[in-house]
């Protein structure tokens, strides 16, 4: 039998037995993930609490598919949505155009606004949109009833502003259409002269990668879990929202910095085909009668340092290669050889941006309800120079 050890002072002494090595690993981790989710617990009571965030719904309901132009609004909509900023309520009228929660309007003197998201305005009461603001306005101001019909789409480009168009003034009378050119995305490079049906974009859904590859990875995993943390968490928004530049880097974020601003496409045929868009249009408008006004629409990193300094970093784009007003000087060239008329907001909405005014939202970087004031307040003596005061000829309806 072996012999008790023994201590430097030759006394007996007992073994303890302690815990393994990976047992006390273990247990060390899932204490500190314990304290980890009890931390961003309590981190996500007290943002809601004192500093809550507007969570992004994503509806698809609002769409649907449409043939000529891909898709469109759904008719008779009475809901609410959010798209980051705060709460909306969402109503349509029976041709699926956004309206207030009076209904549509019926006047003689009727006005057509054709773009994508920032006349469609979904961040906004449809009161304090630009085309709510336009309809209001307009009446005091030419003392007569005036009928705003606002047809954008989310999603739309110049292509589909014509199709709808020439639909739209082959069905009703309007005597000012109103098209909003956003220069952020509505450069483009290839004529369409229909669109297939087509479902609206749908969130990311977890899945496993396909390969084994950064962007697959973030498309599978990165992407699905940050979409759901934007629906339900305000910790994770809030946090989302003071880190532009990390989100950049990492592809979680749907911002991207158009390439219209780089010098090297100053040769591209992409100003042309747009221009020759708005020709169109602007043709198909008189040919019944009515005007044309085209806006363009600058993107906040034009307006905002700041906001052009974040996707400098965040993208890692050479700033000597880039133009802010390339796309302003380009297509307003284009557009003034064709004959086109239009309105260039970006000097008036740097200098509302110098005042303090925020044109902008900051999770959703569509206008904000001041936005659209000062955007209504730009155009408004444009639109009624247009209209004229003559009586509108009668209205098919």
């Amino acid at each position: 039998m072996s012999e008790p050890q023994t201590a430097p002072n030759n006394e007996p002494t007992d073994i303890v037995a302690s815990p393994s090595r990976p047992r006390l690993v273990l247990f060390s981790l899932i204490l500190l993930g314990a304290s980890l989710l009890l931390a961003l617990a309590g981190a996500e009571l007290l943002v809601r609490l004192i500093a809550p965030q507007q969570l992004i719904q994503v509806r698809p309901d609002i769409w649907q598919p449409a043939d000529l132009v891909g898709w469109a609004n759904r008719p008779g909509i009475r809901t609410t949505i959010n798209t980051g900023e705060r709460t909306v309520p969402l109503y349509t009228d029976r041709d699926g155009f956004r309206v207030g929660a009076a209904g549509r309007t019926e006047a003689a003197t009727r006005i057509l606004l054709i773009g994508d998201s920032f006349f469609e305005a979904l961040q906004v009461p449809y009161e304090e949109s630009f085309a709510g603001l336009l309809e209001q306005r307009l009446a005091a101001r030419l003392r007569r009833p005036v009928a705003v019909h606002d047809a954008a789409v989310d999603g739309w480009d110049p292509n589909q502003y014509l199709l709808q168009t020439r639909t739209l003034m082959e069905r009703d009378t309007f005597h000012l259409v109103v098209v909003g050119i956003y220069l952020g995305n509505d450069i483009v490079g290839t004529r369409q002269q229909r669109f297939r049906p087509k479902k609206p974009a749908e969130r990311h859904a977890l899945r496993f990668p396909r390969r084994l590859s950064a962007r697959e990875l973030v498309d599978a995993w990165l992407y699905p879990v940050n979409d759901f943390l934007e629906m339900h968490s305000h910790l994770f928004v809030l946090a989302k929202n003071r880190m532009p530049t990390l989100r950049m880097r990492l592809g979680l974020t749907a911002a991207y910095f158009p390439p219209e601003f780089r010098k090297e496409r100053a040769s591209s045929p992409e100003w042309d085909v747009t221009a020759d868009i708005c020709r169109d249009l602007a043709v198909a408008a008189a040919s019944h009668g009515a005007a044309a006004l085209f806006i363009l629409i600058p993107v906040p990193s034009q307006v905002d340092e700041q906001v052009f300094r974040d996707y400098v970093r965040g993208f890692g784009i050479d700033s000597s290669a880039v133009d802010l007003e390339q796309p302003n000087r380009l297509l307003g060239a284009a557009l003034s050889a064709r004959g086109v008329r239009f309105f260039d907001l970006l000097s008036a909405f740097r200098t509302a941006h110098a005042e303090g005014v925020r044109l902008y939202g900051n999770v959703d970087r569509h206008l904000t309800p001041v936005g659209n004031d000062r955007l209504e307040q730009l155009v408004e003596p444009l639109a009624a120079q247009m209209l004229g005061r003559a009586a509108p000829r009668s209205s098919r309806h």
